[in-house]
């Protein structure tokens, strides 16, 4: 699928003539070739914003819902800095630690405390209607917070409100928080995959996600790429547990090597 400056041009699966074109667009290409990765037990979504031109690509499940993992904790802290900018909220010190480490190396207990003090899934439910998600929604669950779901559409616009919409002091916490992402998280997991995988792509800032839950692991890549930011990406993953995470990583990783191959990171 193919979206541009807003608008749908056309759907693979509605317009077999739309393979012509990812013939000719190196990034529907790319993004169809991670949707070939997937199969009857690994589900992989996908979207790329291409954030000069306005043009989104999006894989078949670019509209499914996945559940979110940490990828919730950036959700969280935009919509708390939204709040900052508004006027509706301070952030002490040690908040502002529990953003950075809850984004730097995901850690659950920075986010717990986030989540505790500033509403829980009214943490989600805010951004969605401040940035126009489509498929996300708070946990069943309201103390589990890797459950709200959400789809590689809604993280890239996210990624989207936060830079156009943000304060300049609010979005640089963002991002220098994220461009700072360890390669081991707070848990000890290795996030050193997808787009953290080493080395790293120019200019990359990533969140990224992972979780067990009865009996499916879910790994997720997410994050920008390129000159000011020019590209967003997310890759979502959903798989048996089974496999375990080396093969989950390892795929995601050839899922984003495909994608920022196919990117004109130097401009």
């Amino acid at each position: 699928m193919i979206i541009r400056h807003g608008q749908l041009v056309r759907s693979a699966t509605e317009d077999p003539a739309l393979t012509a074109e990812t013939s000719l667009d190196p990034t529907a290409a790319a993004v169809a070739a991670v949707d070939a990765m997937g199969n009857s037990s690994a589900n992989f979504g996908v979207a790329v914003l291409d954030r000069t031109t306005g043009q989104l690509s999006m894989g078949a499940l670019g509209a499914t819902p996945f559940y979110s993992a940490s990828v919730v904790k950036l959700y969280t802290v935009v919509d708390i800095l939204h709040r900052v900018d508004v006027g509706q909220a301070t952030l002490t010190p040690a908040q502002q630690s529990s953003v950075q480490r809850a984004l730097s190396v995901s850690d659950d207990g920075a986010m717990n405390v986030l989540w505790e003090q500033f509403g829980g899934p009214r943490t989600v439910t805010e951004l969605i209607s401040l940035a126009g998600l489509q498929d996300t929604s708070p946990p069943a669950n309201s103390g589990e917070w890797g459950e709200a779901l959400t789809s590689p559409r809604d993280v890239v616009a996210v990624y989207q409100f936060a830079l156009n919409s943000l304060s300049p002091p609010s979005q640089q916490l963002v991002m220098s928080a994220l461009a700072s992402a360890q390669n081991t998280g707070a848990d000890g997991f290795d996030q050193s995959f997808g787009l953290l995988r080493s080395p790293r792509v120019s200019g990359v800032a990533a969140k990224q996600g992972w979780m067990a839950d009865a009996g499916w692991e879910y790994l997720h890549s997410t994050g920008v790429v390129g000159s000011n930011d020019r590209y967003v990406i997310a890759v979502l993953s959903k798989r048996p547990a089974s496999d375990g995470y080396p093969v989950g990583r390892a795929d995601v990783s050839a899922a984003t090597s495909q994608l920022t191959s196919s990117l004109s990171l130097a401009t």
